[in-house]
């Protein structure tokens, strides 16, 4: 399911990385933000972004290249800790983002309220209701785009204009 995925993942999420713009923080401010990065599930959006890129690599070099495999899985083994370490340091630079946006108090009623049942449930449910709501959100797109050409076709007849 993550291959896919996999596209719209890494462009989501290299989207979502290219608008960020942090702020000076104390370092309780990011310490506090990113506590809430991991608690509402943000940080875990992005556990397999590493792995996707990898992935993604690596058949890009096989394509051309299929006797690379083994070795590029090796290389992946080598590679993963450093670009891990550059994960976590995307996922720093979302907590600067929260912390520029809230106060240490918002920041603090953020996390108490993912701490709760309710706040659990949200963040498990969460990718399964945007997956439902993008399927509704494009099945509604379409059929509103067919409707409105027809609708428009419609009237257009009405004023002598066969479409």
């Amino acid at each position: 399911m993550i291959l896919s995925l996999a596209p719209r993942r890494v462009a989501s999420a290299v989207l979502f990385a290219a608008v960020l713009a942090s702020a000076p923080a104390s370092a309780a401010d990011l310490k506090l933000a990113r506590e809430v990065v991991e608690v509402s599930g943000a940080a875990a959006s992005f556990k397999d972004i590493v792995p996707i890129f990898l992935d993604e690599a690596k058949r890009t070099f096989v394509r051309t290249n299929p006797e690379l495999s083994k070795d590029l899985d090796q290389a992946i083994k080598v590679v993963m800790p450093e670009f891990e370490r550059r994960r976590e340091q995307l996922l720093d630079q979302i907590a600067g983002v929260y912390a520029a946006r809230f106060t240490d108090q918002e920041l603090t009623e953020i996390k108490a309220f993912y701490e709760t049942p309710a706040g659990v449930k949200l963040v498990k449910a969460l990718p399964g209701v945007l997956q439902d709501s993008y399927d509704k959100t494009n099945a509604w797109s379409r059929q509103m785009s067919q409707d409105v050409v027809t609708r428009l076709r419609e009237e257009l007849k009405k004023k002598g204009h066969d479409m």
